[in-house]
């Protein structure tokens, strides 16, 4: 089917709705016994199950419009099990500024701007963790994308400490325009510091070119000062980092000849830098003990749920709403309205729902649907077609960029050209959004045309939060207006 006749159809599939608007009543004011078109509603279950993906991208600094966060602590739930997170990141002194001869050193530290989030417990409970250096270089020309299951090995321990926050402050504050600086500083050890110390003295003593590049070029700074890992050793909680605010770096204080104190900040973000974050978790005794991934998991129990950072979602099957689309009694519809709905959604003090749910599209082999999954021209061509055949219903999303991209996948667009989502009410419980345009495009059969079941919700900011969501999958329903012509 050309465009043109496809508008043509839906522009007739436009004007039958409105004919049947006014072939309500007869010329005389008399409702019209016999209207030639039928208006129904059904409700459809919507079978579902749990699925463990293998990895979800946790990487900062790689989309405009994408939060940069980092995340750390730990904190258990009884229904999920446990969840633990760290992170990695790479440091880079951005000043060419030269430091006196004789200079010596006092100190180092990691200071680390909180950016208010926070998720588990909501007492006032210590947060441990360590600081180790790296002991392999990470970098964006050899891996382009970290992800929460990546492992990097560590060096010697540097620093240690401890957080105390009150998470209930946080959230006001989070959810606030206005928001104070709350800073981590962690003492670095004086081994560590005293090599970072050196290398810019070598910079402002040096006379090679060698010494320069030690301190200015960032692949030979990152050869010998590889990066950071701080790792949660024990908490109830876990707590964001912004690493893109300038109070985020490494502060090292020294001496001049004057005894005049000074400092070297050293950020640990730029347009080079890579950091990421390493989310662990532990299902062990769980009711969703999934150990494979790409499966489809059904608990004994009926949940079903939404876990960032950690790859646990919920895959949804539309198959009977397809097959009523396939059926021969059903020619000609129009689709009025369509929502997916889900009630009684669980929501605690502790483990608050997210506000948004992203209804992503999904492969038969329960793999993300990518644009060109397969990296080849043919796949390319076919992807292409695909989404011009359903009109921009579908269109590539990452972090919310209608961009082509490594790491798009195809996203369902709504009638008002934003991405679908399932929006939650915290009075009803319930998450709910239409996608009214792309259920048209389902029911308007077309040669190459794939009628997509398969669907995934997906949180938001996959792998810069750790909330999660349960309900039970009798709670899951698709419901739908359409119009019918009725037969002569």
């Amino acid at each position: 089917m050309n465009l043109w006749v496809k508008r043509t159809g839906q522009l007739l599939l436009a004007a039958l709705f409105l004919l049947a608007c006014e072939d309500e009543a007869s010329l005389l004011g008399f409702r019209n016994p016999k209207s030639k078109f039928d208006v129904r509603f059904i409700e459809f279950p919507v079978h579902s199950s749990v699925l463990w993906l293998d990895s979800v991208r946790s990487s900062n600094f790689y989309w405009p419009n994408e939060i940069n966060r980092l995340l750390l602590g730990s904190y258990t739930d009884e229904k999920l099990g446990s969840v633990s997170a760290g992170f990695y990141t790479q440091y880079f002194p951005t000043t060419t500024a030269k430091i006196a001869t004789n200079s010596t050193l006092d100190s180092a530290v990691l200071q680390l701007k909180l950016d208010f989030y926070t998720y588990g417990n909501i007492t006032m409970n210590p947060i441990q963790f360590e600081v180790y250096e790296l002991a392999k270089q990470i970098s964006r020309n050899s891996a382009p994308f970290y992800f929460n299951k990546t492992t990097v090995p560590t060096g010697p321990l540097v620093g240690s400490g401890s957080l105390i926050i009150n998470p209930l402050e946080f959230r006001n504050k989070f959810d606030s325009a206005k928001k104070d600086t709350v800073l981590i500083r962690i003492p670095l050890s004086s081994a560590f510091s005293q090599k970072l110390f050196n290398a810019a003295l070598r910079y402002a003593n040096g006379t090679t070119p060698q010494d320069s590049l030690q301190w200015r070029d960032f692949s030979t700074f990152t050869k010998e000062f590889k990066g950071l890992a701080v790792k949660a050793v024990s908490g109830d909680k876990i707590v964001g980092i912004d690493p893109v605010h300038f109070e985020s770096r490494i502060i090292v204080h020294y001496q001049n000849p004057t005894l005049d104190s000074q400092t070297i900040n050293i950020p640990i973000a730029g347009n080079a830098i890579t950091s990421f974050n390493e989310i662990k978790s532990d299902r062990t005794g769980s009711e969703v003990e999934v150990s494979q991934y790409f499966t489809d998991f059904d608990p004994v129990t009926g949940l079903r749920c939404v876990q960032s950072g950690v790859g646990l979602f919920t895959k949804l099957d539309f198959s009977e709403f397809i097959s009523f689309l396939e059926s021969d009694t059903i020619p000609d519809i129009a689709i009025n309205s369509a929502e997916l709905v889900i009630t009684d959604v669980e929501s605690t003090e502790i483990f608050r729902s997210p506000g948004e749910l992203y209804v992503r599209l999904l492969d038969p082999d329960n793999r993300l649907k990518k644009f060109n999954r397969q990296n080849t021209p043919q796949a390319r061509d076919r992807d292409l077609k695909i989404m011009n055949l359903y009109n921009n219903s579908t269109r590539t999303l990452t972090a919310d960029n209608f961009v082509v991209n490594p790491d798009s996948v195809l996203t369902i667009f709504t009638e008002t050209s934003t991405n679908f989502n399932l929006g939650y009410s915290a009075s009803s419980n319930s998450y709910r959004g239409f996608f009214t345009l792309f259920a048209q495009e389902l029911a308007i059969p077309e040669t190459d045309k794939p009628r997509f079941r398969y669907f995934i919700l997906y949180p938001k900011n996959g792998a810069k939060t750790v909330n999660r969501v349960l309900f039970h999958k009798d709670k899951i329903k698709l419901r739908v207006y359409y119009t019918l012509p009725k037969a002569d």
